[in-house]
């Protein structure tokens, strides 16, 4: 008898099930498209040049997102070369350049080695926002009062590398 009763609840449940399905409107994904000076990749010259010992050159780099969401970035700097490992960095984040130097802001970096592995000067920086957000960097190379000498009348370059990475 108590197989019987088993088999009958079994039976009732099955008559007093249902079934629906829904299916989600459209949706898409966002996009994060991070540009410097709005290109993906840029290349400038420091002014003034054939700087000293002691003196520096300035640049404004404007960080800018033209992707369909909002993003935070961190922006790192190498250099291959004797002249780029021989400067210094210091970043201003907001500031003009002027004279060889950035002007007042928030200072993200200052005085800081530069090797031959990238190494991050500012994080997390932003949130840029989307499709038009900007974020205006100044980049000043500083050449120390007491670089080697093997470095007058040399050429050199330093790579800045922006990573975007999406978030508010």
């Amino acid at each position: 008898m108590g197989m019987v009763i088993g088999i009958a609840v079994v039976g009732t449940l099955a008559l007093w099930s249902s079934t629906v399905s829904t299916r989600s409107g459209e949706f898409t994904t966002a996009t994060i498209s991070i540009l410097a000076d709005g290109v993906k990749s840029a290349s400038f010259a420091f002014a003034p040049s054939g700087i000293l010992p002691g003196q520096s050159a300035a640049k404004v780099v404007t960080v800018s997102n033209t992707g369909t969401a909002p993003f935070r970035y961190t922006a790192s700097v190498s250099s291959a070369d004797a002249l780029g490992q021989g400067v210094t960095l210091t970043a201003v984040a907001g500031a003009t350049a002027s004279g060889g130097t950035c002007g007042p802001g928030t200072v993200l970096t200052t005085a800081k080695s530069i090797t031959s592995t990238a190494s991050a000067f500012a994080t997390g920086r932003g949130p840029v926002a989307a499709t038009s957000g900007t974020d205006p960097l100044c980049v000043q190379l500083n050449l120390p009062p007491n670089a080697l000498s093997s470095l007058a009348g040399t050429s050199g370059s330093v790579l800045f590398t922006f990573t975007a990475s999406a978030g508010t």
